[in-house]
C-alpha cells in the first residue's frame, strides 16, 4: 500500500496544482507538503527491497508493474532529496517569474516519470515513463519561455530520437524473449548471436547517452538548462542528465551482465565497454575545456555538468569493484556540488539580476553564504579534499591506475585541470575584486532561501569525511547487480584496494587552513584597506575603474603556454587536426540535403542492413 502511495503522491499533487494554477500560496504549499511526503515514503521503501507491484489494469494485454531494488532506490532517494530543496528554495525564487504558473505541475510529473523510470519492473513500464520524463521535462523547460523555447525544442529533437532508438531496442529484445520482463530478457541475451546482441546494445546505450549528454551527443544541453530558470538549471543538472547514467549503468549490469559485456569484441581484444570508455574520456575533456569559454555562470556550469557525467561513466567501464563504486558515487557527489553551486548561484541572481560573470564581482561581503556555498561546491567539483568529489574521483582514479588504463587516467588528470582553471574564474568573478556600485545595497538572500544551500554545503563535507555513509550503500546496489562490493569502511576503503582514510585526511588538511591562518594573526604588516584605496602604475584607482580580471581572464595562462603553443610541429598537428575535421564535416554536411526523397532513402539502407544482421 505504502508503494502506491508514494508513486501516486506526484500525480496527486499535479492535478492540486493544476486545479489551483492561479492560487500561488496554495500551489506552493502543496508541492512542499507532498514532496516531503514522496521523500519519506521513499526511505520507508528501503525496507521493501525485493518486493514487486503490477498496476491493476491491462496494457495491450500485458499488466507491467515496479519493482524495489537497491540500484532504483539509490536513484529515487537522489531524485525525491533533491526535488524538496529544489522546491524550498523555488518558494520565494520563483515569485512574480513570468510564464510559470505550470511551474510545479510540470515538476510534479517530472518526479513522476523519473521515479517511474528508476522503479520500473519490466520495459513496458520503463518505456512509459521515460516517455513521461522526457515530455515533462520539455515542457517544464519551456515554462521559462524566450530563449528557452528555442532550446527546449532542441532538448525534445534529441528526446525523440532517444526515445525511438530506445523502442527499437526494447522490441528486438521482446522479438527474442517473447516479454517485456527483466529475468526472462536478460537469460535470452544470452543465446542470440553477437551481432544482434552489438545492436541491441548501441541502440540502447546511445538512447540513454543522449540523455547523459555523453560526448559527440551533447550539444543540446548546454542551452537547454542554462536558458531556463536558474533553479530548474540546479535541478536538471542535478539528476535529470543522471537518468541516462542510470539507463546505462542498468542494462550493462542488470540486463547484460558484466560476462556477457566483456565477450562483445569488436575488433580483436577491443570489446564495446573499451569503446564506451573512450566517448567517456572524450567527455570528461572537451566540454570541461568549453566550460573556459563561457561568460555567463549557469552555461560554464552546465557544461561542467556534461564533463562531471564523463567521471561517471568512465569510473563504471573500468569495470572494477572499485571504479563502478567511484562511478556511481559521483552521480551523488556531483549532485549536491552542483545543486550547491548552483543555489548559490541563483541566490545572486536573485538580488543582481544576472548571472553574467562579466556583470559582477566582489560580492564576498555583500553575500558570505552564496560566497561558502560556491567554495565549498567548486572544492567539490574540482575533486580537491576534503569535499566528497575527492573522493570519488580518487576511487575512479586508483581504478583506472590499477586496472592499467593510462589513457583514460590522463584524460581524467587533465579535465580535473580544466575544472580547476574554470571554476576559479567563476568564483573571481562573482565574489572576489572590486564590488561595481550598483550592488552597493545587495543583501544576502531570506533565510529559507539559505536553509537548502546550509543543507548541501553539509552533505558535500560531511560526505567527503564520512563516504562509508553513503558507500556502504552502494556496496548493497554493487551487490544485487552481481558486482563484488567494494571493501569500505567510515572513512574510506580499505587497504586491500588503496587505504583512502577521510578522516586522517581531513585533519591534516583542516590543520595546515588553521596554522595558516595563525601565522595571518601573527604577521605584523598586514593592513586592511578598502577595494578602492588601490593604484596601478602609479595612478590611483577609483570606483569608476573595474580593477579584477573579468576579461580575458586567463590571458596570464595564456602567455605562459604561448612558447610551447608556438612550436612548429605543435602548429603542423594542430593544422592537420584542423583540416582533417574541416573535411569529415564537410562531407557529413552532404548527407544533410534537405530532400525528403534522400532521407527516405537512408531509411530505407538503414532498414536493409538491419535484416542483413538479423539474418
Amino acid at each position: 500500500m505504502g508503494f502506491y502511495v508514494f508513486l501516486l503522491l506526484p500525480l496527486v499533487g499535479a492535478l492540486l496544482s493544476l486545479l489551483f494554477y492561479r492560487v500561488e500560496s496554495v500551489k506552493k504549499s502543496v508541492a512542499f507538503i507532498i514532496f516531503i511526503a514522496i521523500f519519506y515514503f521513499n526511505i520507508k521503501l528501503i525496507g521493501q527491497v525485493g518486493y514487486t507491484y503490477k498496476i491493476p489494469f491491462e496494457i495491450w494485454g500485458i499488466r507491467p508493474g515496479f519493482s524495489v531494488t537497491y540500484l532504483g532506490l539509490f536513484f529515487s532517494l537522489m531524485i525525491s532529496g533533491i526535488t524538496v530543496l529544489t522546491v524550498l528554495f523555488s518558494l520565494r525564487y520563483m515569485v512574480n517569474k513570468e510564464n510559470s504558473r505550470m511551474y510545479y505541475f510540470w515538476l510534479f510529473l517530472k518526479t513522476f516519470g523519473m521515479l517511474g523510470v528508476v522503479l520500473s519492473g519490466d520495459f513496458l513500464m520503463f518505456f512509459i515513463m521515460w516517455e513521461m520524463m522526457s515530455w515533462s521535462t520539455f515542457f517544464l523547460m519551456a515554462q521559462s519561455g524566450g530563449k528557452a523555447y528555442e532550446s527546449s525544442y532542441r532538448y525534445l529533437v534529441y528526446a525523440v530520437v532517444s526515445a525511438m532508438m530506445l523502442m527499437f531496442g526494447i522490441m528486438l529484445m521482446y522479438s527474442y524473449a517473447g516479454s517485456f520482463e527483466y529475468d526472462i530478457i536478460h537469460k535470452s541475451l544470452a543465446s542470440i548471436n553477437k551481432g544482434m546482441l552489438v545492436l541491441i546494445s548501441i541502440l540502447l546505450i546511445t538512447s540513454f547517452s543522449i540523455e547523459a549528454a555523453v560526448y559527440p551527443v551533447h550539444k543540446w544541453l548546454p542551452k537547454a538548462y542554462s536558458n531556463t530558470f536558474t533553479t530548474l538549471t540546479s535541478y536538471l543538472a542535478g539528476i535529470s542528465t543522471r537518468m541516462g547514467v542510470y539507463g546505462i549503468i542498468f542494462y550493462m549490469f542488470n540486463i547484460l551482465g558484466m560476462p556477457l559485456l566483456d565477450k562483445m569484441h569488436i575488433i580483436g581484444a577491443i570489446n564495446f565497454r573499451y569503446i564506451f570508455a573512450l566517448f567517456a574520456a572524450f567527455t570528461m575533456v572537451i566540454p570541461t575545456f568549453t566550460a573556459l569559454l563561457q561568460n555567463d555562470g549557469k552555461e560554464l556550469m552546465t557544461w561542467h555538468g556534461i564533463g562531471q557525467g564523463g567521471y561517471m561513466l568512465v569510473g563504471i567501464a573500468s569495470g572494477t569493484s572499485l571504479g563502478i563504486a567511484g562511478g556511481m558515487f559521483h552521480v551523488l557527489n556531483h549532485m549536491t556540488y552542483i545543486t550547491l553551486i548552483l543555489f548559490s548561484l541563483a541566490a545572486v541572481e536573485y538580488r543582481t539580476g544576472t548571472t553574467n560573470l562579466n556583470k559582477l564581482g566582489g560580492l564576498i561581503k555583500k553575500q558570505p553564504v552564496a560566497f561558502l556555498g560556491v567554495l565549498l561546491g567548486i572544492i567539490g567539483l574540482a575533486g580537491i579534499p576534503p569535499m566528497n568529489g575527492f573522493v570519488s574521483k580518487w576511487f575512479i582514479y586508483k581504478a583506472l591506475i590499477s586496472s592499467r588504463y593510462p589513457f583514460l587516467a590522463t584524460a581524467a588528470f587533465v579535465g580535473t585541470l580544466g575544472t580547476i582553471l574554470s571554476v576559479y574564474k567563476f568564483i573571481h568573478n562573482i565574489f572576489l575584486g572590486q564590488l561595481p556600485e550598483r550592488y552597493n545595497d545587495v543583501r544576502e538572500v531570506p533565510f529559507d532561501m539559505q536553509i537548502p544551500i546550509w543543507i548541501l554545503m553539509l552533505a558535500v563535507f560531511g560526505l567527503g569525511v564520512y563516504p562509508g555513509l553513503a558507500v556502504s550503500f552502494i556496496a548493497k546496489v554493487q551487490d544485487s547487480l552481481g558486482i563484488a562490493p567494494v571493501n569500505y569502511t567510515l572513512h574510506g576503503v580499505m587497504q586491500t584496494v588503496g587505504n583512502l582514510n577521510m578522516g586522517i585526511v581531513s585533519i591534516v588538511f583542516m590543520a595546515s587552513m588553521f596554522i595558516g591562518f595563525i601565522v595571518y594573526l601573527l604577521g605584523n604588516r598586514r593592513k586592511h584597506v578598502s577595494q578602492y584605496d588601490n593604484y596601478a602604475a602609479g595612478n590611483f584607482l577609483d570606483s569608476s575603474v573595474p580593477y579584477n580580471y573579468n576579461y580575458h581572464f586567463y590571458a596570464g595562462f595564456e602567455h605562459i603556454i604561448k612558447p610551447a603553443y608556438d612550436y612548429e610541429p605543435v602548429q603542423r598537428t594542430e593544422n592537420s587536426i584542423i583540416r582533417f575535421t574541416t573535411e569529415i564535416a564537410d562531407y557529413f554536411r552532404r548527407l544533410y540535403t534537405g530532400n525528403i526523397n534522400t532521407y527516405g532513402m537512408y531509411i530505407l539502407i538503414g532498414l536493409l542492413i538491419t535484416i542483413l544482421i538479423l539474418l
